[in-house]
């Protein structure tokens, strides 16, 4: 069978897939003769964890994504199942190929251990029927199952995933790499959906919410006509998603108020900006500079001006997984 490239780069080594949950409890025994305690028992899943690599994931885009799986696998132990299409060989008619992995790490304290384990499948269109039916068997029994698919390029492919969705107590997508899946992809369970360029947003989103939270919700909305974000493209995602934030909120609030939202995305905008217009004498602008770590919010409200400095940073891969994951 040919083998996609991600398939081949991604660590662990192959098994007949019949027999790859009998071959993965071997890597988890104790050596023979050895009276140190087995793998197993540091063993401790919580979850499965489903990563379906999409036909338009690149090998770096591929490896950076496991590494994020592994990390995160390390912090809260789940299974991982990963999913490689073998978009470049759908005629041929052999079967699927497997490949498990295992890790473990050492405690900080050198007297505990971390381990987690990886179940690698390559699936073509031939055997993509049986594609569900195999995770099933793979997937940790009464266990919730989590599922991120990553650079698809196409809402129709995805949407074939019924399954996935189904069977999954959330699903991650990130809209920095698919952004208009998010829209397009048809799920009757749009609600288990999270984005992971809102989760990367945590720091901001706090900051933003603490200042605003220190004035009457009136006086905020007293003259506001429209909500402006000004973003690089590497910010675009991000941009939408912060907006699309302060939208909801705004919305909530029930008033009667017009709002315009809008979002510029251009590469002259080095630092994220967003602002507040206003008809009458109120102001309110933000600057983001994640490159400083620093965002600055300068206002006016009834005529007196307030500012506040405050960290900012978006999470690194593996706290924006978690965070979509069990908090956004």
């Amino acid at each position: 069978m040919a083998k996609s490239e991600i398939y081949n780069t991604l660590p662990g080594f192959e098994v007949p897939v019949g027999k790859a949950l009998s071959e993965l409890s071997k890597m988890w025994e104790a050596p023979a003769g050895s009276d140190a305690k087995a793998p197993s028992e540091y063993r401790a899943s919580r979850m499965n964890l489903i990563l379906h690599m999409g036909f338009e994931c690149s090998v770096e885009q591929g490896e950076s994504t496991f590494q994020t799986a592994l990390e995160f696998s390390r912090r809260y132990p789940c299974r991982v199942i990963i999913l490689c299409a073998q978009p470049d060989s759908w005629n041929d008619n052999s079967d699927m190929v497997c490949k498990i992995y295992s890790h473990c790490d050492i405690g900080q304290a050198g007297d505990g251990m971390s381990c987690c384990e990886v179940l690698t499948l390559g699936y073509t269109l031939s055997d993509r029927r049986f594609l569900e039916n195999q995770v099933s068997i793979f997937l940790e029994a009464d266990l919730p199952t989590y599922y991120w698919p990553v650079s698809f390029g196409s809402a129709q492919r995805l949407s074939d995933y019924q399954f996935f969705f189904k069977e999954s107590q959330r699903v991650v997508l990130d809209a920095a790499c698919d952004e208009d899946l998010l829209k397009e992809v048809e799920i009757p369970y749009s609600g288990k959906i999270h984005d992971l360029a809102y989760s990367r947003l945590l720091s901001i989103r706090q900051s933003i919410g603490q200042f605003m939270s220190s004035y009457a919700i009136e006086s905020i909305l007293d003259g506001l006509q429209g909500v402006e974000m000004k973003v690089p493209t590497s910010f675009s995602a991000e941009g939408k998603a912060l907006l699309g934030w302060i939208q909801t909120v705004i919305d909530s609030c029930q008033s009667d108020t017009e709002v315009s939202f809008s979002r510029e995305v251009n590469d002259k905008v080095e630092i994220p900006f967003l602002s507040f217009s206003y008809n009458n004498k109120n102001s309110l602008t933000c600057e983001l500079n994640l490159s400083a770590g620093q965002g600055k919010i300068d206002a006016v409200f009834s005529g007196e001006g307030h500012s506040m400095t405050a960290g900012i940073r978006l999470l690194d891969p593996t706290e924006t997984l978690a965070e979509a994951m069990f908090f956004a």
